[in-house]
């Protein structure tokens, strides 16, 4: 089960300093502590202007729990994320390439509201594109045909919100040309997608600005994202920074130069 601590400010014995995790029957539940900005000394982060204090949990894990309800390291991550945006004011919008069911993207979307930018949210809105099962991602069935454009939109809202769907790289023309980003969410999963989305979005980054490459470590899709970030940054000075979330998220930072 997961717990519904609400992110205000509260006396310490009224609820617990974590959360309850259910991610499956086996191993089945485990205890996430709460950052302690976002628990212990939650009154002060609230006082300074708290940039991630209304990203909803609920939306992070609704219609999608077996992955997300046990997966609060990722939710963490992005509020963190998200502060440090605010703190360093970093500009530019942010993006996800791989909504499926919207429940990152609901954060992002709200991230984007509080700092008066757009949040682009690109996806077929209907599962893999067969032309991206080749390659080291060839015989793999299609997947995460259980969402919709209308779903998602229902979940994220509209505003300070642009929902793209098509296939990547073709929908990167309904992107304004001069764009930059100082958030790029790439969940994607397959090498295709991901190789394209590295060479599209990485010179479009602020410096400074945040890639955040799911599925990275996670030994899962043949190992798709993992070999198009490795191969992609061979000749960069970046390099990951691993995420012990459930499916290995890495974390990119664009040096400044």
């Amino acid at each position: 089960m997961c717990d519904k601590i609400a992110m205000r400010p509260r006396k310490r014995l009224t609820a617990p300093p974590f959360r309850l995790g259910w991610s499956s029957i086996w191993p089945g539940t485990h205890i996430g502590y709460i950052p302690d900005r976002y628990w212990a000394n939650l009154e002060s982060y609230i006082a300074d202007g708290g940039a991630s204090s209304s990203l909803d949990v609920k939306k992070f894990i609704k219609g999608n729990k077996k992955n997300n309800c046990g997966d609060l390291a990722r939710y963490y991550t992005f509020r963190l994320i998200f502060d440090q945006i605010k703190k360093e004011k970093l500009e530019g919008d942010l993006l996800e390439l791989g909504v499926y069911k919207g429940n990152t993207a609901s954060l992002l979307a709200e991230m984007a509201r509080h700092l008066g930018r757009t949040a682009y949210l690109l996806d077929t809105y209907g599962g893999f594109p067969k032309q991206d099962l080749t390659g080291v991602n060839a015989g793999m069935e299609a997947s995460f045909a259980e969402t919709s454009l209308e779903s998602v939109r229902e979940l994220v809202g509209d505003e300070n919100v642009r929902f793209i769907r098509g296939y990547f790289p073709e929908t990167a023309a309904q992107l304004p040309d001069n764009a930059s980003y100082c958030l790029v969410h790439l969940d994607c999963d397959l090498y295709a997608p991901f190789q394209a989305a590295l060479k599209y979005f990485y010179p479009r980054l602020v410096p400074g600005g945040f890639l955040v490459a799911h599925d990275y470590s996670s030994l899962s899709w043949h190992r798709g994202p993992e070999q198009a970030v490795d191969e992609f940054l061979a000749d960069k000075p970046e390099r990951v920074v691993p995420i012990p979330d459930k499916s290995g998220t890495a974390v990119i930072r664009k040096i400044a130069r």
